[in-house]
C-alpha cells in the first residue's frame, strides 16, 4: 500500500458493510504508520460513574488500519475492549456511541448508553455491555438486558449482549495480546508475502510451516499472527498461536 487515496479498505470488499452504523477504522498513513488517532472520545466525556475515564489503551484494529487510542472508564471496559478488538470476527467498535431507549420493568421510559457497539465481519452489529464479573452473573440485571434487547429495533443492531472480561477464555485472551503486540509493528511487505505463501500452501497447514516456507523468520512470524488477528488466516479459536497450531485461509 503506498497510497492511501488509491488503496482500497481492507474490507471495503464486503458489500453488506454499507447499511453498518458505523465504517470500519481508519486506514494509517503509510509515511507515518505509528500516528495515533484519537477515538470520538475524551478523557472527560465518558464514564456514568466517574467523572473521567481511567484507562487509555493503545492498538490498530486490522494489520493496515491506524493506530487509535481508546479511553475507558474502568478497568474491566479495558480489558472487554482489548478481548474485543483482537477478535477475528470483528472489524471494528465505538465506545459510548449508542443510545436505546427502552420501557424498565417497572414501566418507565428511559434509556441506555451502550458501553460498546461492535461491527462483525459478517456484517452484524452488537451492543455490549460491560460490567464486573459478579454482576454481568446476575440474574436480575441478566433480566434487565433481556427486557432492553427485546426493545433494540434491529436498525440499531443484531443482538445485546453482557460482557465481563472472565467471558474471554484465557487462551483467547493469550492470543488477543500476542495480535496487538504484533499489529504494533508495520510491516505490510511481510504481511502480502505471507499471505499470497497462504494460498500455495495446501488447504490446511502449521504456523510453523508458512513461516519456514516464506524465508523472512521472525517477520513472517508476526505477519501470520496479524494475519490470523484480522481473519485472513484462521485456527481454531482456543488453539494457541504455536508453532504446531494448524492454520487455513479464509474462504474467498
Amino acid at each position: 500500500m503506498h497510497n492511501q487515496n488509491d488503496t482500497k479498505h481492507p474490507h471495503s470488499t464486503l458489500p453488506h458493510l454499507w447499511q453498518a452504523t458505523f465504517t470500519p477504522p481508519p486506514l494509517a498513513d503509510p509515511d507515518d504508520p505509528h500516528k495515533i488517532v484519537r477515538t470520538r472520545l475524551n478523557k472527560k466525556e465518558i464514564g456514568k460513574s466517574s467523572g473521567t475515564c481511567r484507562v487509555a489503551f493503545l492498538t490498530r484494529l486490522h494489520r493496515r488500519a491506524a493506530v487509535q487510542e481508546f479511553w475507558c472508564a474502568s478497568f474491566e471496559e479495558a480489558q472487554v475492549y482489548i478481548n474485543i478488538a483482537g477478535h477475528p470476527d470483528v472489524i471494528n467498535f465505538k465506545e459510548q456511541l449508542t443510545n436505546v431507549p427502552f420501557c424498565d420493568l417497572e414501566g418507565r421510559e428511559t434509556f441506555t448508553r451502550v458501553d460498546a457497539h461492535v461491527l462483525l465481519r459478517n456484517g452484524n452489529e452488537v451492543l455490549v455491555s460491560v460490567k464486573y464479573d459478579e454482576k454481568a452473573r446476575r440474574k436480575s440485571y441478566l433480566d434487565e438486558v433481556q427486557n432492553i434487547a427485546a426493545q433494540t429495533p434491529v436498525e440499531v443492531a443484531d443482538r445485546f449482549t453482557v460482557a465481563s472480561r472472565y467471558l474471554f477464555h484465557p487462551n483467547h485472551r493469550a492470543c488477543v495480546e500476542a495480535i496487538h503486540k504484533a499489529r504494533r509493528g508495520w510491516d505490510p511487505e511481510a504481511d502480502d508475502a505471507v499471505l499470497e505463501l497462504a494460498h500455495r500452501l495446501g488447504e490446511r497447514f502449521r504456523f510453523k510451516d508458512i513461516v519456514d516456507a516464506s524465508g523472512l523468520g521472525h517477520r513472517a512470524h508476526r505477519a501470520v499472527i496479524r494475519l490470523v488477528g484480522d481473519g485472513d488466516l484462521r485456527k481454531d479459536l482456543l488453539d494457541p498461536l504455536a508453532p504446531e497450531t494448524e492454520l487455513w485461509r479464509t474462504a474467498a
